[in-house]
């Protein structure tokens, strides 16, 4: 009988549990087509709206946004390539007792997710929710914790890069002992970001349900700054970049180096340049402490030239040279000789695909849920550390911050009191 390493055989019994946990989820012939409602009807939204549709395996059957110039401006957007008009609600509950629909698509702010998420599945829905998954780590243990109860639902996270043939193509060079003994992987991301202006709270348009768009998280004057696309900068909504795109870059980092969860994280950084209305910082860079590995997130909203160049990325740094990876294809450099340059591929056709074969024909999600909650752990902890300026301990095995009471205490959050995570 040969011999197979433990590693092997974990991932081989992970794939066989969760082929079998989706096997039991709704088989649609193949010509039907899978009815979605999509949460968050702006950016992501309408964007995943598109790519649901022209994937020819789901009918976008509604579109809900507690704002109502965002569903109109969404629907401006994919009108033409929709053969029938989709419902248009402002309550996300509606769509969840909607028997009718077999999926939802979460693209709301970070701090939505999670419970939308929860909701969805106790409702008996599919779901594909945007990156991170969580806003903080306990509502991400929650978010794991709901697909357990719900083994015939499929969870999967709208981490497209892990549907691209080139990072497909890296991530095999690498287990074939391409970059041989791994060391150091780096992510970042670099941009010159928008400056959030100072301006008075005021009441919010008729047009925006600003309850209900608070949703679970603490109660705030509205101020028009402060919404949109500039929450993500808002620390009781958003994730920051290393939510943003850690979420995608230390996934990949994660997934090519074969990762689990840190025990100690490094974070430093501050507003060192733009001092505007953003409650993050500015400047980022936290150290992930592995076995024999150390992993560098580094972030900057005030210079778009990132490492080599390159606004976003990543670098797998090994014995025989090195790998460097974006959305415009990937490049191995050898320790001698010149690079070797590979193209970029669709990462959203097949990561839309996929989610579909995960409903109707029981295949392995590209991106799971599981996966997904520890990646987004790698983010939060970048933030928790970031924000005390020093190093945090953190047990794998609970997930848990260890003898640091301050840190621990930013692992989650209370939900205001009309919203309740389902246990």
């Amino acid at each position: 009988m040969s011999t197979i390493s433990r590693r092997t055989l974990l991932k081989t019994s992970a794939a066989l549990a969760v082929g079998s946990a989706v096997s039991q989820a709704r088989a649609a012939g193949a010509n039907e087509r899978i009815r979605v409602g999509v949460i968050g009807a702006r950016n992501r939204g309408w964007q995943n709206a598109e790519t649901f549709q022209r994937s020819g395996r789901f009918e976008i059957a509604t579109l809900c946004d507690c704002d109502s110039t965002s569903l109109d401006a969404a629907m401006g957007r994919i009108e033409k390539i929709l053969p029938n008009k989709p419902a248009l609600e402002r309550d996300f509950r509606r769509i969840l007792d909607d028997k009718r629909i077999d999926a939802v698509v979460v693209a709301t702010p970070d701090h939505w997710h999670a419970l939308m998420t929860v909701m969805a599945l106790e409702a008996g829905k599919h779901v594909f929710v945007e990156k991170p998954a969580s806003f903080n780590i306990d509502d991400g243990k929650a978010m794991v914790a709901a697909r357990k109860r719900h083994p015939s639902l499929v969870v999967a996270m709208g981490t497209q890069q892990r549907s691209g043939q080139h990072f497909k193509d890296a991530k095999a060079f690498i287990d074939s002992g391409g970059l041989g003994k791994i060391a150091l992987a780096c992510a970042w991301m670099a941009s010159n970001r928008v400056v959030v202006n100072k301006v008075p709270d005021s009441d919010p348009p008729k047009e925006l349900d600003h309850d209900m768009w608070v949703g679970p998280a603490p109660v705030r004057p509205y101020n028009k700054e402060k919404v949109h696309y500039n929450w993500h900068f808002m620390r009781d909504y958003g994730t920051n970049d290393a939510g943003n795109w850690g979420g995608h870059y230390l996934d990949i980092v994660r997934w090519f180096a074969d990762l689990d969860l840190p025990t100690t994280v490094s974070g430093f950084g501050g507003k060192y340049v733009v001092q505007d209305e953003k409650e993050w910082f500015d400047t980022q860079t936290a150290i992930f402490h592995y076995p024999n590995l150390t992993v560098i997130w580094e972030m900057s909203h005030w210079n778009a030239i990132g490492p080599f160049g390159m606004g976003t990325g990543a670098e797998i740094r090994g014995e025989k040279g090195t790998v460097l990876i974006d959305r415009e294809g990937w490049t191995f450099r050898p320790g001698k000789g010149q690079p070797v340059k590979h193209p970029p591929s669709d990462l959203e056709g097949p990561h839309v695909k996929n989610f579909a074969d995960c409903i109707t024909a029981g295949a392995r999600p590209a991106a799971d849920i599981v996966e997904g909650h520890k990646t987004a752990v790698l983010c939060h902890l970048a933030n928790i550390a970031t924000l005390l300026n020093r190093t945090v301990r953190f047990d794998p095995k609970t997930e848990t911050i260890q003898g640091d009471a301050e840190a621990a205490a930013l692992q989650g959050r209370e939900y205001r009191k009309k919203w309740t995570m389902p246990v």
